[in-house]
């Protein structure tokens, strides 16, 4: 009777064992299955975001090469303008500088004819001062010779005009 219940004991104990074995196993299968579905949802989910990734560094790289292209074609107008600026600023400088250079030898000529004008009414007056002082002198030789008033000898060396 001990070694039947022994017996018992032990069947229902391999029996126990092999349930614990395959629900153990079952489990186990159950967990690896689990994870590798996780896994792949991973796996998935990465490539996914990496697509998505790449998908949106192209779109940033296209954005900024249509950027930089229209940053450069500003940059190239703006030189442009800048060079249109600096031919006109250079020709309203020429021409001014063309017109100051004439204004100043107008004036110059102008000044130039007024100081020639000028020298020559020096020169006048100061032949109308010479001969001026020639007939003091030939008035006061006049009167040195002639203190009576002598009224004979009327013959001048100047001439009045």
């Amino acid at each position: 009777d001990y070694d039947r219940r022994v017996s018992k004991l032990e069947e229902r104990f391999l029996q126990r064992f092999k349930d614990v074995e395959s629900e153990a196993k079952r489990n186990l299968e159950m967990y690896e299955s689990n994870a590798k579905k996780q896994v792949e949802s991973l796996a998935a989910q990465l490539r996914n975001e990496k697509d998505a990734r790449a998908e949106a560094d192209k779109e940033i790289d296209r954005n900024l090469r249509e950027q930089n292209q229209a940053l450069e074609k500003q940059v190239r107008a703006l030189s442009d303008q800048l060079s249109e600026l600096e031919r006109e600023v250079a020709d309203r400088i020429n021409r001014s500088d063309q017109l100051l250079r004439e204004e100043i030898k107008q004036k110059n000529e102008s000044i130039q004819m007024l100081i020639e004008k000028m020298f020559s009414d020096l020169s006048n007056v100061k032949t109308d001062r010479n001969l001026l002082a020639g007939l003091f002198v030939e008035v006061a030789k006049c009167l040195n010779q002639d203190p009576v008033g002598n009224k004979h000898n009327s013959e001048r060396s100047w001439k009045v005009s």
